[in-house]
């Protein structure tokens, strides 16, 4: 999935990845087997340096109203307002970023959500990705609900990548058809290609074969060791298939926010994107009071009511699948060292609007102020709340500028 990465920072993050190998005596051979194998060793890299090195782009469509979504401090307290308020079991782990323009409003804009083209640059993403994890199994992973059809969000160079919006997919992709270590597979392979030619070898060759297999026993018991002692790979999501349908993305969303926090715990990757839908909202929540599209739901769906009560309750159900995300993270020790990024494509939607746009950021450690409200201002839009993302990180985004008072 890579094209090009800075020369420097490859032959850097090769270099430690050769000597952690080194250090461990694991074969590189055996490593190029696994994601996972190779995954746990990049683990034990990353512990070693510690900070904020993950990050995760979510993608909200059907931006939101300024006097229903932005939170207000009261008697003391941040309260979210009636479309934040799925936000609210996670507030404190959140900048509210306020009174923000957007660079490009309006349907359609999925291809600058996180970039300022629509060709000849890599998405933020991918641009993280290849800068944070050059050398992993997936230097980026773009997670979709219901999201293909209408436009893309991510795009390498001038290639533009659909979403994997089949979490069952993405689960056999990143992790293999089964929880079980991979590497087992390999051992039996092994032994199965000595139990054939066995008889057939003299006994050099055959003692010789024998402590082939010893030392590739040996890696596999280093390996478990490597594994279980950098926890490198927390329980994976229960991947159960069910049918994928109009009345699944709840469950489809909470599949692929467990798919790729999973990814990112076990170093798989350490970018990931995922949209929420797409810019024409086309998917709809049937336990919800409103049964038609989201979409519509905006657009003539709430007959003319001041209050947008439909619009409303579909964009506060995905700010809660935002907040499963960040709770997800903390629950697996990774919010610390994770910035997490949620961008919209316009304000009040019923308008089409450039201003007041909902953005925030959140995660890292003590690296931003978080349980707050920041009234940022209509000088700042969407994609400096990216290149800040990527400052918390250490890493210079290509676009936007720092938004100040975020980073501590």
């Amino acid at each position: 999935m890579v094209n090009t990465v800075d020369s420097d920072t490859l032959r850097q993050s090769r270099r430690r990845f050769l000597k952690t190998c080194a250090a461990s005596g694991i074969p590189l051979a055996l490593l190029k087997a696994s994601p996972l194998i190779s995954g746990a060793m990049f683990a034990r890299e990353a512990d070693a340096q510690g900070g904020v090195n993950k990050t995760v782009a979510i993608y909200v469509p059907g931006g939101g109203i300024h006097e229903f979504w932005a939170p207000r401090v009261i008697n003391g307290n941040l309260t979210m307002g009636p479309m934040s308020a799925g936000y609210d079991s996670v507030k404190d782990d959140c900048n509210f970023l306020l009174n923000m323009s957007h660079s490009n409003a309006g349907h359609g804009r999925m291809p600058v959500m996180l970039t300022d083209r629509y060709h000849g640059k890599d998405t933020y993403d991918v641009f993280m990705g290849k800068r944070l994890g050059p050398l992993l199994p997936f230097p980026y992973v773009n997670l979709g609900v219901q999201s293909n059809g209408n436009g893309y969000m991510t795009r390498d160079n001038n290639a533009q990548i659909p979403f994997q919006d089949n979490p069952f997919t993405a689960f056999r992709l990143l992790f293999g058809n089964a929880t079980a270590s991979p590497k087992s597979a390999l051992i039996d392979a092994h032994q199965e290609a000595v139990s054939a030619i066995r008889s057939k070898l003299g006994g050099y060759e055959t003692d010789r074969l024998d402590e082939h297999l010893e030392a590739i026993a040996d890696t596999e018991r280093r390996l478990a060791s490597q594994a279980q002692g950098s926890n490198a790979c927390p329980n994976l999501p229960d991947a159960s298939e069910f049918d994928l349908n109009g009345g699944t993305f709840t469950r489809e969303a909470k599949l692929q926010i467990d798919i790729a926090v999973a990814a990112l715990g076990c170093s798989l990757t350490r970018s990931v994107s995922i949209g929420f839908g797409n810019h024409q909202s086309q998917f709809r929540i049937p336990e919800l009071n409103f049964q038609g599209i989201y979409h519509q739901s905006i657009h003539g769906g709430s007959r003319g009511l001041p209050n947008y009560p439909y619009y409303t309750e579909i964009r506060s159900h995905l700010g809660s699948l935002t907040a499963y995300l960040i709770r997800r993270l903390r629950e697996t020790g990774q919010l610390d060292s994770t910035i997490v990024v949620e961008t919209t494509d316009m304000g009040h939607a019923d308008k089409h609007g450039s201003s007041d746009v909902p953005l925030l950021i959140a995660g890292g450690g003590g690296a931003i102020h978080t349980g707050v409200a920041s009234p940022v201002g209509a000088g700042y839009n969407n994609h400096d709340v990216l290149y800040t993302a990527a400052q918390v990180c250490g890493v210079d985004f290509d676009t936007g500028r720092e938004i100040p008072g975020i980073r501590v």
